[in-house]
């Protein structure tokens, strides 16, 4: 067992059992009206039973909803919403842990129809929206509703509370002199523009009582050089902060203008944050929150044992693993599901399609509906079942079948079980993707899944194995040249992405143009320009389109400190003897290459479709066979065919 993660320790006059927090995962499932969803308080609380310290009820909304709609965020701002938050509450002291109630507002990136607002009206990178400049009377509005807000949550009976100072959200927006170029007094010196987050920290305790103990959650440099708020300076707010009554201090870095910064994804090493917690441990006494990547007990035990921090802040960890206490505790970290930085938690609003509506995660498809995953109920008609594929879909559905008592064979025509997520995880810098496939090839293993690599399926294996049912995980294979004009016998060299980014393209030559601008196509070409090659991106869309902003806008930033061209809104016309004839800017511009590179997205791989149906074989199809999509899906359709067959 990890020792220190497992000292109870004290922050204010709230002594918790544990160092483990979960942090505000905003599940955004809520009804509508400011009211958590079940299944989000059920998703909290389970959190709570197995063994985090303290939870963080996150993103209440202090503004009624004449002036912020709450969309799918929880609210604090009337006393009627006190009854639903006091239960929630009640339910995490049942389970014994301590209760959180974190507060901020949001600003900019604001649902449809509702008022962005800001320190100054400037224009931001990732919103088109300049927003309303705050006028002191406004900002007073805030800060006496933020002691409202803190006078209900001491009533609903929470331990603590959190002021949300960070994230380039409004509060931390106000201290950054990026979005901060007011001349009131509220803006100018460090003082001034700490101003803001001293007096609803102020606000919060009068509101609570001076004994209710307030965390302050803060980002400490904004990540964008000389541009915005640096680490010497964030120390000096902290200093401010702490003289003013703050208990405790969570601290990260980054803004939304790089929001791949705040989000802590695959591009980002694990405990991120370290140095800033080291910078302000110098300047206060006060107990230092953790946070960033520190998934790996071990990592996050060093954190607690060398001092940097008082207690380690777990979101996506325990989204992606709620036992991940328990594992620590029992001593069996080998069966953590760990996070993989993939951020799709935070592509919920693309995937409406998924029920129930809200955050949902890559390795664990059980989030939001933990209490009908919480049991695998044995099959009633145990069968001989026969798994075709040995992507992430594949994987999941064998191990699933088996484990309810299936008899599950898994067939995979490569040498290694994987399929495209192999390629999806080359990359060097996706060492978290890299443990994906390992994990579901142990879950299969100790299921008793008979596991067949080497083995492409045809009729006559068909025929000699004679399963009761196939489940069908071919996944999918790249598209090939679009339907435009090429030379027969000469030209550049045609070739797909994703051999490019295993290393099976060969010599590309030194100009390439890349076709497609979205994961594949800039992997590909990040890797084509790290070669020295002349490269250039062309898109029909803008580049990085349908992406995860997250990791979209990292990677348009790579390109561009890479040197790679980009042509966004460009359609391919013809493949030339000199190269790619393009439209760029309603421009017929021809741009040379010795090698084009495809990278167009991929079709379905469903060449057994006929043979099964001739054979008469029932069968089910999951993943990119059935419906394009990514290893979210692909898991989540394998593990819901694991329980309902």
């Amino acid at each position: 067992m990890r020792q220190a993660l497992f000292q109870p320790g004290s922050i204010g006059r709230t002594e918790l059992k544990n160092r483990i927090i979960y942090s505000s995962m905003l599940l955004r499932s809520s009804d509508g009206r400011g009211h958590f969803s079940d299944a989000a308080v059920q998703s909290l609380l389970m959190r709570a039973e197995h063994g985090a310290g303290l939870i963080t009820v996150p993103g209440l909304v202090s503004r009624p909803a004449a002036d912020a709609a709450y969309g799918l965020s929880a609210s604090i701002a009337e006393d009627s919403f006190i009854p639903h938050l006091k239960g929630i509450v009640d339910g995490i002291h049942a389970a014994g842990a301590k209760a959180m109630a974190q507060m901020g507002a949001r600003g900019t990136r604001m649902a449809e129809g509702v008022r962005t607002v800001a320190p100054s009206a400037m224009r931001f990178a990732y919103e088109d929206a300049v927003p309303h400049a705050l006028t002191i009377e406004e900002i007073q509005i805030y800060i006496r509703e933020f002691e409202l807000a803190a006078r209900r949550a001491a009533e609903a009976g929470f331990d603590l509370l959190e002021l949300h100072a960070c994230t380039g959200k409004l509060v931390s927006m106000f201290m950054s002199p990026y979005s901060n170029r007011r001349t009131d007094e509220y803006g100018g010196s460090t003082e001034n523009r700490a101003r803001f987050a001293r007096e609803l920290l102020e606000a919060m305790k009068r509101g609570a009582g001076r004994n209710m103990p307030v965390v302050v959650r803060m980002t400490v440099d904004d990540l964008l050089g000389d541009l915005g708020l640096q680490v010497d300076e964030g120390c000096r707010i902290i200093s401010i902060l702490d003289r003013a009554g703050a208990d405790a201090f969570h601290v990260l870095g980054g803004t939304q203008e790089k929001l791949w910064n705040i989000s802590a994804g695959y591009f980002q090493p694990e405990g991120v944050f370290g140095p800033l917690l080291a910078e302000v441990r110098r300047v206060t006494q006060k107990p230092l929150i953790g946070m960033g990547k520190l998934g790996r007990p071990e990592l996050a035990e060093s954190f607690l044992q060398k001092g940097l921090a008082d207690f380690i802040a777990l979101g996506r960890p325990l989204l992606a693993d709620p036992l991940w206490v328990e594992k620590v505790r029992s001593g069996d970290e080998a069966h953590i599901r760990s996070c993989i930085g993939c951020v799709n938690c935070l592509s919920f609003a693309s995937r409406k399609d998924i029920t129930p509506f809200g955050v949902s995660c890559t390795v664990n498809p059980g989030v939001l509906r933990e209490p009908a995953y919480a049991v695998l109920p044995p099959a009633r008609n145990p069968r001989r079942i026969m798994v075709i594929g040995g992507g992430p879909a594949g994987m999941t559905a064998a191990a699933t079948l088996a484990r309810r008592g299936h008899c599950v064979e898994l067939y995979e025509k490569e040498a290694e079980t994987g399929g495209q997520w192999l390629t999806a995880s080359h990359a060097p810098y996706k060492g978290a993707y890299r443990t994906l496939v390992p994990m579901l090839r142990r879950d299969m293993d100790e299921a008793g899944v008979h596991v067949f690599c080497n083995t492409p399926v045809d009729a006559s294996l068909l025929k000699e194995r004679r399963p009761d049912l196939v489940v069908l995980a071919t996944g999918a294979v790249p598209q090939g040249l679009p339907p435009v004009r090429r030379p027969e016998n000469d030209g550049p060299r045609i070739v797909q992405g994703n051999d490019v980014i295993m290393g099976r393209a060969g010599d590309c030559g030194g100009r390439v143009v890349v076709v497609g601008g979205r994961y594949v196509g800039m992997e590909a070409a990040l890797v084509l320009a790290g070669e020295g090659r002349d490269v250039s991106v062309i898109d029909m869309e803008d580049i990085a389109h349908g992406t995860n902003p997250r990791l979209g806008g990292k990677y348009v930033s790579m390109l561009a400190e890479a040197g790679v061209k980009m042509y966004p809104r460009t359609p391919l016309l013809e493949i030339t003897r000199r190269g790619a004839a393009v439209s760029f800017c309603n421009a017929f511009v021809e741009l040379p290459a010795d090698t084009v590179v495809l990278a167009v997205g991929v079709r379905p791989a469903v060449d057994l479709v006929p043979v099964l149906e001739a054979e008469g074989i029932p069968y089910r199809r999951i993943g990119d066979c059935r419906n394009i999509g990514d290893a979210l899906y692909a898991i989540r359709e394998g593990a819901d065919l694991g329980r309902e067959l």
